[in-house]
């Protein structure tokens, strides 16, 4: 014990100083390593984040611009048909007036008047009004005067919609409406044009005009387009647009509007450049390749990577991209920042870890002192305590042995009590037959049987208690019935005298442990509550369940007497500690059981109050539950 004591001392002493200068270089070196992997690293990194985060920008401003689109193209219905209702209701609104003024003349001479005002009206430049009656005569109509006077009632478009009728059936039931249907322009094909009519009251007639959706359509691309010229983002960043056939509709440069890619060649193999561009298009991807017009650059062939994507109602290829030059330049400007500032890292890194090294080595040698003198002082008070320990172990040990004798010995007077008193009754009545003569065979052989039969128990109850002291040190395999029947044996005199019900339900399970100190522990929390049973008036129970769950036996002891306080129930595997007084108990039985549970058997003891319901009663009590392994 010295030699080690004078090892650990050692080790005190030098292991913490020399483990630190140890730590101290293996942390230098490998966060000098670490230092110039993540250096690598970062400058892989910016790389690919440089041209991810381009990429992304392109692509964000090609979807973006699509989306611009099609807000465009999706509310290009609405807007005219808004546009329509304005400039009808303003030329019925006209009607109306021209109407009030000369009501005192006859119809023809209003209608005169009114189709002289309106003639003179157009909007958006090719904007004309015409006028219905509802027999499908046409009254005006300002595109084409010689349809004027011709009855359309049964006219019928490309798709067979009979116009005149079905406008009106809907204005029978309603002052105005939005219709559409087709009709043919300067090359003789239909197209599909929307209107809004509204009736003219005073007049029986409707008025009303109409609009190309494709004409409507066409200033809408030439107005998008115009705005995607103009657009700038950054540095160099413009939006392109190609048609299906490669021709510029929109370029940063206006004078290239309306070219073909192929005849100006601003990429490198360029038919071949396009056709990948329309057929990455058709989804939407990246397209990496050499361009030679860079705004405001002097160099001829420049790498460049364009994000392009179709638009495929209008057949339009809309791309953007970046000049990976431009990346390049800061990426190198990046990584310097980086290379400065990893050498200013590795200076201070190098001074930190010298000045660091130094005072933890003082600080080590200071500890190591420390904790010799803690060690030396805390070495005498375990010796002290260990001897202290086990002289109150030995004591409560002898204790508990003691108060479990005295138990035992009072099991074995109400044992004893009922057989001696059979013996004696036996020997008295053959001797007083003796004496007066009239003693027969047949008495005198049942009587020494009877005697015979009561030492044989007096025996066998003597063999039970010596099983019981038995102090077995190996593990055996055993019955749990078994266990219970012995611990009853040992205990059942007292219980009868007492009037206190053991009721029982125990599962046929093998336990390997220490058999006798589990009787012991089971006699104890018997005990416990025969103890306070005996102070209590009504019927008194105990009841005792075994049974097997998973890997574990679980035992459960509750009786009727009340339960235990609340404010010293966590107090109740304390040693010494009881609630009864000096002469009836040492407060040593439950903190020897839980030591046996915990130490010897491997298992748990735990304590609840419960309450519960036996033959249509409420009871409560304390209920105490073993926990064992089984193997």
């Amino acid at each position: 014990m010295i030699r080690k004591e004078n090892k650990i001392l050692k080790i005190i002493k030098y292991a913490p100083s020399i483990f630190i200068l140890i730590l101290c270089i293996i942390i230098n070196f490998y966060l000098l390593y670490e230092k110039k992997q993540n250096l690598n690293l970062e400058k892989k990194e910016i790389k690919q984040k440089y041209i991810t985060t381009n990429k992304e920008l392109v692509k964000n401003e090609v979807l973006e611009t699509i989306h611009y689109i099609k807000m465009k193209q999706k509310n290009t219905e609405k807007n005219l048909e808004q546009m329509l209702k304005k400039v009808v209701l303003n030329a019925h609104q006209i009607s109306l007036n021209v109407y009030n003024m000369n009501k005192d003349e006859k119809k023809e001479k209003i209608l005169e008047q009114i189709k002289k005002v309106l003639n003179n009206i157009n909007y958006a430049k090719d904007g004309y009004f015409f006028i219905y009656d509802f027999n499908g005569v046409n009254i005006l109509h300002g595109g084409d005067k010689s349809i004027e006077g011709r009855n359309l009632l049964d006219y019928k478009d490309s798709k067979s919609n009979n116009i005149s009728k079905e406008l009106n059936e809907i204005l029978k039931t309603k002052n105005e409406t939005y219709y559409s249907w087709y009709w043919p322009k300067n090359d003789n094909k239909e197209y599909k044009k929307i209107g809004f009519f509204k009736k003219i009251e005073p007049l029986n007639l409707y008025i009303g005009t109409g609009r190309f959706v494709v004409d409507y359509e066409q200033n809408l691309k030439k107005e998008i387009l115009e705005y995607l010229s103009s657009v700038k983002y950054r540095k160099y960043g413009y939006i392109f647009v190609l048609d299906n056939k490669g021709k510029y509709l929109s370029y940063y440069n206006k004078d290239f509007i309306g070219k073909s890619i192929s005849d100006l060649a601003f990429v490198e193999n360029i038919n071949k450049s396009f056709e990948k561009m329309k057929k990455v298009s058709k989804k939407g991807n990246y397209l990496r390749y050499d361009h030679i017009d860079k705004p405001n650059s002097v160099i001829k062939k420049i790498e460049k990577i364009s994000y392009i994507k179709k638009f495929d109602k209008w057949n339009w290829i809309i791309g953007t991209g970046f000049y990976l030059d431009d990346v390049y330049k800061q990426i190198e400007e990046k990584e310097l920042v980086l290379e400065k500032k990893y050498k200013e890292e590795i200076k201070t890194l190098y001074k930190i870890t010298v000045i660091s090294t130094i005072i933890l080595l003082l600080i080590s040698i200071y500890i190591s002192k420390l904790i010799e003198r803690i060690f030396l002082n805390y070495k005498n008070k375990i010796e002290e305590q260990i001897q202290t320990n086990r002289q109150k172990d030995n004591l409560i040990a002898y204790q508990s042995k003691m108060a479990t004798m005295g138990e035992m010995i009072g099991n074995i007077a109400h044992q004893w009590r009922q057989p001696l008193s059979s013996i004696s009754t036996a020997a008295t009545g053959v001797k007083m037959q003796k004496e007066i003569g009239v003693l027969t065979d047949d008495f005198e052989i049942k009587s020494l049987d009877s005697i015979n039969n009561n030492v044989q128990y007096l025996s066998k109850t003597i063999d039970d208690f010596r099983n019981f002291f038995k102090n077995n040190k190996t593990r055996k395999e055993f019955n749990i019935q078994d266990s219970f029947e012995k611990t009853f044996k040992l205990v059942s005199a007292q219980y009868k005298n007492k009037d206190i019900e053991l009721i029982s339900n125990i599962e046929d399970v093998v336990l390997c442990s220490f058999e006798s100190k589990l009787v012991q522990v089971l006699i104890n929390i018997l005990n416990n509550a025969r103890d306070e049973l005996i102070k209590q008036n009504f019927r008194k129970l105990i009841f005792i369940e075994a049974k097997k769950v998973e890997n574990s036996l679980i035992i459960l002891i509750k009786d009727n007497a009340n339960g235990i306080n609340d404010h010293i129930k966590h107090r109740i595997f304390e040693p010494y500690f009881t609630t009864k007084s000096k002469e009836e108990g040492t407060g040593i039985g439950l903190y020897m059981s839980n030591e046996i549970v915990n130490k010897h058997l491997d298992g748990t003891l735990e304590f609840s109050n419960e309450e519960y319901e036996f033959e249509n009663e409420k009871y409560k009590g304390a209920c105490f539950k073993i926990t064992l392994p089984i193997d």
